[in-house]
């Protein structure tokens, strides 16, 4: 079976359930990856763009989609692509609990001991 890369309408299609023939399709894919040994990468881009459509286009809050795409995204069959997938669970789960950009949350995750340098101000409010 050959690995597939995963892009966010496949992701917003299962959520949103709004396109029932796209949603039975997303639901197969997971149900492969799940039950059938499927290899499903995921952009770290993609889980940006996901996380910017869900609240900006669809305006939902985090409390609602987050634990549901943290379900999604653990499954032991996804791999995040850039990133190890622990730290994209870390972040989302991160940004549920704080309300700053998913981007934020992630750059102050990755710094290390390097400073940010934004025009934010928030940054350094950002707990990781």
């Amino acid at each position: 079976m050959k690995n597939v890369i995963l892009d966010t309408n496949v992701f917003i299609r299962f959520l949103i359930r709004d396109i029932e023939n796209q949603f039975l399709k997303s639901k197969q894919i997971f149900d492969k990856v799940e039950k059938e040994g499927l290899i499903a990468e995921v952009s770290i881009l993609v889980v940006n763009e996901i996380v910017w459509v869900l609240e900006n286009f669809y305006e939902l809050k985090r409390e609602i989609y987050i634990p549901q795409l943290v379900k999604i995204l653990d499954l032991r069959n996804i791999r995040i692509i850039e990133a190890k997938k622990s730290l994209v669970l870390q972040v989302l789960e991160s940004s549920q609990k704080q309300n700053f950009d998913f981007t934020d949350i992630y750059l102050a995750h990755i710094k290390g001991p390097k400073e940010i340098f934004s025009f934010d101000k928030d940054f350094r409010k950002i707990k990781t």
